[in-house]
């Protein structure tokens, strides 16, 4: 497979989206595990002083638990993403390996391998 046939660009985005998750997918997610949101805010900005008192007032297992949720919305936007690129039938989204895009997305998350052809 070469970068030249559609199916090595559909795995390269569908990898790279896998990748976001565990990068800037994460941000939100450690900025709650470690119990500040937004060490810079300003006092006079309001949304970003309420979340860090917010994040500030939960104990570790309450951070943990809402920053698993938030990293798990991170990868449910990308889901819904490729659900609508593949509605759309945007080139190369048209169809998964597994099922939809979207499937695929999920199972590489999980570790599934590429198959080889």
């Amino acid at each position: 497979m070469t970068e030249h046939d559609p199916r090595w660009m559909y795995r390269q985005m569908i990898d790279a989206m896998v990748v976001c998750c565990s990068g800037p997918g994460q941000v939100s997610a450690e900025r709650i595990r470690i119990g500040v949101w937004n060490e810079n805010a300003a006092a006079d900005d309001v949304r970003q002083t309420a979340l860090n008192r917010l994040v500030t007032s939960l104990d570790a297992d309450q951070r943990e638990a809402l920053a698993v949720v938030m990293a798990e919305e991170f990868a449910s936007g990308i889901f819904n993403a490729l659900e609508v690129l593949q509605a759309a039938q945007l080139t190369p989204f048209e169809v998964g390996y597994e099922g939809d895009p979207s499937d695929d997305f999920l199972g590489r998350l999980d570790g599934w391998e590429w198959p080889v052809a």
